[in-house]
């Protein structure tokens, strides 16, 4: 029991512990409590002058100091009970309170005082805001102008990592480290290594020669069971400047990774951006771009293993892939020896199931693997359809595509992708020509591949020739067959589809997992389809339309565009309809002379038209492509989970690496684009605009 006046200092009390208990001074902590409040730190003169101002505003004369060893604040350790383990009682006494008072209360303190286990206990607030201790006098009273309130970060458990001598690390040396390091940056010092092997691992602090600071650790690792163990262990200070700092030098990349481990297994797309700005808010810390993108690219190392035994896994995967997803169609090709990757093609029973409903197009394009060992992924997309009838292909006209259709489907129309086509055709001109000549060449090419007709075509063909000149026009379609690219002379049908976007949207959609390992990247691409077509066919199930709901809407602005046109029926089955000009409508044949119905496999407006002139259903012209049931067929068939909770390690098959040879520097994740691809704004000078002129021809009122 101690009579504490209200000038009591707290170097005073210090000191007079000391000297009672035999403590030393900076080994120990103080906490006090008192009625609504149990846990608050006392170190400062402040603290004293705000634990005696609440006392008189609660009226208490009586309050609980406990005692604590910084070396076992978070480890409950008997060292001498009336020292550090037992709190004890120490009294207030404002100035207006007579001694014998005081002594009153002591004796009945005695009597009815409880045990406070300072270990339960959590910290609390005096300034009224619960964020932490305030130093200034009526904080809660100055509002805005007042102390900021502050937050428990993710890293406070660090300071407790690092307690008391035979501590136990399961994790051998690297978790001895690991721990290490991070209680240096939690508590604001920095620390060397005296000795940093697999079995001894001996730190002091930074300041040991400097100022003397007798911190130090020695742990060794155990010929038992492989643990490692603190062996010697003084856990206090004599140097001063103990303060944590935003940025510190010991946070490096394999720090970063052991934090952001468990985000990345989570999203293994994670940019290292976004780890920077989670340290930031979780951590209090602050680390630059490419420590980040270090400890990310080691997070991801230490999660899916090394790139080169990712390829170890491909076996077991191909056999549990058949296995759960039976009736899909899965190829591993080993080269001739069967020891070193060649290639592989997945094809999932859900995606041969839905390929029948889908319309008989495929549209195909590889896009680059972005992992150390590269490749191709070449990817086989579709949009609604049915089986049985002629399958029609899209690319962007690789070469290796061309051949492969040309060979494995012989008999099926292979269509070029438009855009690509019309780069090619930019870069016949010279940039001296000017944008808005080429831009005009473009169009006479578009309305060259969209000519419905023979005649048309050969109409724009002359109109190109002429404009375009006709040994540039000439040159670049003598390689280009009339039928893979004009609706004229295409011999399938299209259903309007005249470019590969498809694919290139396919592309983006998989372009961060091209830069994971080869196991990881493909399981990747099946639980993004997995989880597509889950959520296609329970977002289907909704639906109560005929035709698919973006379909139903076209279907529904179409009929209301032409009511006022006249028709007159010809036959049974043909039509005229007087509309801007009039055409002929064959029901019979599914043909309109605007031949937008054959291009589009769709009613155009004018057949709708008629069908609801002649009491017809509309949804029966319709092709059984756009339909609800048919889309819904489409994502009928599950893709079933792949668990690798029976993976074997990846030393029990030996499957080596294509050859190839890692570039420099940090692989590229993003698409460079040709210079054809590249649009360049021009700014003009004289009004300041980008509208595709300059100061000689710009033509604003200024």
């Amino acid at each position: 029991m101690l009579i504490l006046p209200s000038t009591t200092t707290f170097d005073w009390l210090s000191n007079e512990l000391c000297s009672r208990f035999k403590l030393k001074l900076g080994h120990f902590e103080l906490r006090y409590s008192y009625t609504d409040c149990s846990n608050c730190l006392l170190e400062l003169d402040d603290d004293l002058k705000i634990m005696f101002m609440v006392c008189g505003l609660t009226k208490d004369q009586l309050i609980h100091i406990t005692v604590r060893d910084k070396a076992v604040v978070n480890y409950v350790q008997t060292v001498n009970t009336n020292i550090i383990a037992s709190p004890f009682l120490l009294e207030a006494v404002p100035n207006n309170y007579s001694f014998a008072q005081d002594e009153d209360t002591c004796k009945y303190s005695i009597q009815t005082g409880s045990i406070v286990d300072s270990s339960a206990a959590s910290s609390s607030s005096l300034s009224m805001d619960f964020d932490g201790i305030s130093s200034e006098y009526g904080n809660e009273y100055l509002g805005k102008y007042g102390s900021c309130g502050g937050r428990k970060y993710l890293s406070t458990d660090w300071e407790g990592y690092i307690t008391h001598e035979g501590q136990k690390f399961e994790g051998g040396v690297c978790e001895f480290r690991d721990k290490l390091t991070k209680y240096s940056i939690e508590n604001g010092f920095k620390m060397k290594y005296l000795k940093n092997e697999p079995r001894r691992v001996t730190a002091v602090c930074a300041k040991k020669e400097s100022n003397g600071c007798e911190w130090h650790v020695d742990a060794v690792k155990s010929n038992v069971n492989g643990f490692f163990y603190i062996k010697n262990l003084n856990n206090a200070h004599s140097c001063s400047g103990l303060i944590r700092e935003k940025i510190n030098k010991a946070m490096g990349s394999r720090l970063v990774s052991s934090i952001v481990k468990d985000k990345v297994r989570s999203n293994p797309l994670v940019r290292p951006i976004e780890l920077i700005t989670d340290l930031k808010e979780n951590y209090g810390l602050d680390i630059p771009y490419h420590v980040a993108w270090y400890g990310k690219e080691s997070a991801t190392k230490d999660l899916h293993g090394d790139e080169e035994l990712s390829y170890a896994h491909l076996p077991w995967y191909v056999n549990v892939l058949k296995a759960s997803n039976v009736g899909s169609h899965c190829v591993l090709d080993c080269g001739e020896d069967g020891s070193r990757f060649q290639r592989i093609f997945i094809c999932f029973k859900a995606s041969i199931e839905g390929f029948r409903w889908c319309r008989p197009m495929l549209f195909i394009d590889g896009t680059f693997v972005t992992n150390k060992y590269k490749g191709t992924l070449l990817g086989a997309t579709a949009k609604n359809g049915n089986k049985g009838r002629q399958l029609t292909f899209i690319s962007d006209r690789h070469d290796a595509i061309i051949d492969a259709v040309r060979t494995v489907f012989p008999a099926s129309p292979h269509g070029f992708c438009l855009y690509h086509l019309k780069e090619n055709l930019k870069k016949k001109y010279p940039h001296a020509v000017g944008s808005s000549f080429k831009d005009y060449i473009l169009w006479l090419f578009c309305k060259l591949l969209y000519a419905p007709t023979v005649e048309e075509y050969q109409d724009t063909l002359k109109k190109l020739r002429d404009d375009g000149g006709s040994k540039i026009i000439d040159k670049f379609l003598a390689d280009l067959p009339v039928q893979n690219f004009a609706n004229a002379f295409f011999p399938g049908k299209r259903y309007g589809e005249v470019s590969n976007a498809l694919s290139e949207s396919f592309n983006s959609w998989i372009k961060d997992v091209r830069r994971l390992p080869i196991y990881e990247m493909i399981d990747t691409v099946r639980i993004k389809m997995m989880e597509m077509i889950s959520r296609r066919k329970l977002a289907s199930e909704k639906w109560s339309s005929v035709l698919c709901p973006v379909i139903e809407d076209e279907l529904k602005n179409l009929a209301a565009k032409g009511r006022h046109w006249r028709i007159c029926r010809a036959s049974e089955s043909v039509f005229e309809v007087h509309a801007d000009l009039s055409v002929m409508v064959n029901l019979d044949e599914r043909f309109c002379s605007c031949y937008q119905w054959q291009l589009l496999g769709f009613p155009c407006q004018h057949a709708i038209q008629v069908i609801q002139h002649s009491g017809l259903c509309l949804y029966n012209f319709v092709d059984e492509y756009y339909k609800a049931d048919f889309y819904k067929a489409t994502y009928a068939t599950h893709i079933f989970p792949i668990p690798d909770i029976e993976k074997p390690p990846p030393g029990d098959v030996f499957l080596l690496p294509p050859h190839t040879r890692k570039p420099p520097g940090r692989p590229p994740t993003k698409h460079f684009k040709s210079s054809s691809e590249t649009k360049r704004q021009v700014k003009c000078k004289r009004c300041g605009s980008c509208d595709r002129h300059n100061r000689r021809t710009c033509k604003v009122p200024i």
